[in-house]
């Protein structure tokens, strides 16, 4: 399954698009998720979910072909390799991760965050609720994901803390990162937080362990991904 991440890339090509305004295919290839089929033809995530009918809990398989939607252009350029002085290059998490393209945007206490950067799986461990389900009344924003207790907990992209507290009720332990291009990132039941408010984390930067606290009934990492306040479902950004 793409979305899983075969670990190489396919030796053939993607199939061509339409010109822009009109609809055309892409055949998916080994290392693909939704986000970077989205980024590479100028079309949102949740249009290529809608346009060929992907379920929350589903995934797409290499070989399959998507329909990309109107507003979807002529295929745009690779991202490049990050730079030399990357802390946190590409790394192996239930599979490949591609090359991120850098764009750093400066902030006021001079970080940077990264545009155009991959997401990463935020810990080593088994996803046990999903984007969309509901317990007691609560709709899941995102996905709990099991792992050992004290397991490490990494930035899934860089970006500035924004928010951290000790006990928010229901979340117990929780952080969150602002990233490029109006996406944030939650991670909540870690048991310790290793990052104070205003830090700046890069990609795959440990700033948590694994914990039980929250509503959580076994060790596990509550992660979120949001764009513009919007919950996303992370499966569709995830390697």
């Amino acid at each position: 399954m793409a979305a899983g991440c075969a670990p190489y890339p396919s030796e053939s090509g993607p199939a061509s698009v339409a010109g822009p305004g009109s609809s055309g295919s892409y055949q998916v290839q080994r290392g693909d998720t939704l986000w970077s089929i989205s980024r590479r033809y100028g079309v949102s995530v949740d249009a290529l979910v809608r346009e060929n009918r992907i379920s929350d809990v589903g995934r797409i398989e290499v070989g399959q072909r998507l329909v990309v939607p109107s507003g979807g252009g002529a295929e745009r350029p690779a991202p490049r390799p990050p730079t030399a002085g990357s802390p946190h290059g590409p790394v192996r998490v239930g599979g490949r991760v591609a090359p991120a393209t850098r764009h750093f945007l400066g902030s006021e206490d001079g970080a940077a965050s990264v545009a155009g950067e991959e997401f990463a799986w935020p810990v080593q461990g088994k996803v046990i609720a999903i984007f969309g389900t509901r317990w007691k009344g609560r709709v899941n924003k995102g996905i709990d994901i099991q792992a050992r207790a004290g397991s490490e907990v990494w930035a899934t992209r860089s970006g500035k803390v924004s928010f951290v507290h000790e006990g928010l009720p229901g979340f117990g332990k929780t952080i969150i990162l602002e990233h490029a291009e109006g996406f944030a990132s939650v991670y909540a039941y870690v048991g310790e937080i290793l990052v104070r408010q205003g830090e700046w984390v890069g990609r795959r930067q440990m700033i948590a362990r694994v914990g039980e606290t929250g509503r959580t009934q076994v060790p596990a990492l509550h992660f979120e991904i949001r764009r513009n306040q919007k919950a996303q479902n992370p499966l569709h950004y995830l390697p």
